[in-house]
């Protein structure tokens, strides 16, 4: 009677754990504590969310320290083996909060999707500016509705976002300044190619000394002009802190990116 107990509840316990180890991995794991129970909720709703529309895993792992180990290698980690479930990829967030550090780890099915270090940043700048002000939910969120946003892109176009599929006003800029400088130098060849016009450089080229006659002169002070120019501030930010990709850990299975906040 006894074995026949300890059969079944071994057979029990076998059933169990194949449970939890068949269960999926949270989407949000906030091992540092730094969200609310509501603000938990909210990220979650918007990461199933996405999940959801586009047939994807993409989770948010919040730790206070991985030691010495790297930013890139253990996101890379979790996508092997803890975010592997998605039909359409997998994609994480690992924030560190003890460096001050964030990657995004994608799979190689939505390395296809978030190309390159453009394509991090296209969800990271947003993210950062929200990170470095403490609003960690915020940040998440963020996160979460940008890489939607370059899924839905990727499945109307057939194709990953770029900076190029977008228009460049700073190349309008230039050109528009190009064209200028361009006429410019033309009116000036212009000029010089007529005999009848030039520069002169003393203003009394241009009196008629035969009906002009200066009787008196006086030198009138008016003011003086003062410009202050203040010193530029000393700013501590730099480019790598800003949301661009400082830290990469690509290789033949994974994208992503990272960097410090």
């Amino acid at each position: 009677m006894m074995r026949k107990l300890f059969v079944i509840l071994t057979m029990l316990a076998a059933l169990m754990l194949a449970s939890v180890g068949l269960a999926a991995a949270p989407s949000l794991v906030d091992n540092a504590n730094v969200l609310t129970p509501q603000q938990k909720r909210e990220v979650l709703t918007e990461l199933r969310r996405q999940e959801q529309e586009h047939g994807i895993r993409m989770g948010v792992v919040v730790m206070k320290t991985i030691n010495n180990e790297e930013p890139g290698k253990y996101a890379n980690k979790l996508i092997d083996d803890v975010y592997n479930d998605g039909a359409n990829g997998n994609m994480v967030l690992l924030q560190v909060i003890d460096k001050r550090k964030w990657y995004i780890s994608t799979d190689k099915k939505l390395k296809e999707v978030v190309k390159g270090n453009a394509g991090v940043e296209y969800m990271s700048k947003p993210m950062v500016a929200k990170l470095k002000n403490n609003d960690y939910a915020g940040a998440y969120i963020t996160y979460a509705q940008k890489g939607g946003e370059l899924m839905s892109y990727y499945e109307a176009n057939g194709e990953p976002w770029e900076p190029e599929e977008e228009f460049n006003w700073l190349a309008l800029i230039i050109g528009l300044a190009g064209g200028g400088l361009i006429a410019y130098v033309y009116r000036g060849m212009l000029m010089s190619s007529m005999s009848n016009v030039r520069n002169e450089v003393a203003a009394d080229a241009y009196l008629n000394k035969e009906t002009f006659k200066l009787v008196h002169e006086d030198d009138i002070y008016t003011h003086t002009t003062v410009a202050a120019v203040p010193k530029p501030k000393n700013d501590r930010s730099s480019s790598s802190d800003d949301g661009s990709v400082s830290d990469n850990c690509s290789d033949d299975d994974h994208g992503g990116g990272g960097g410090g906040y």
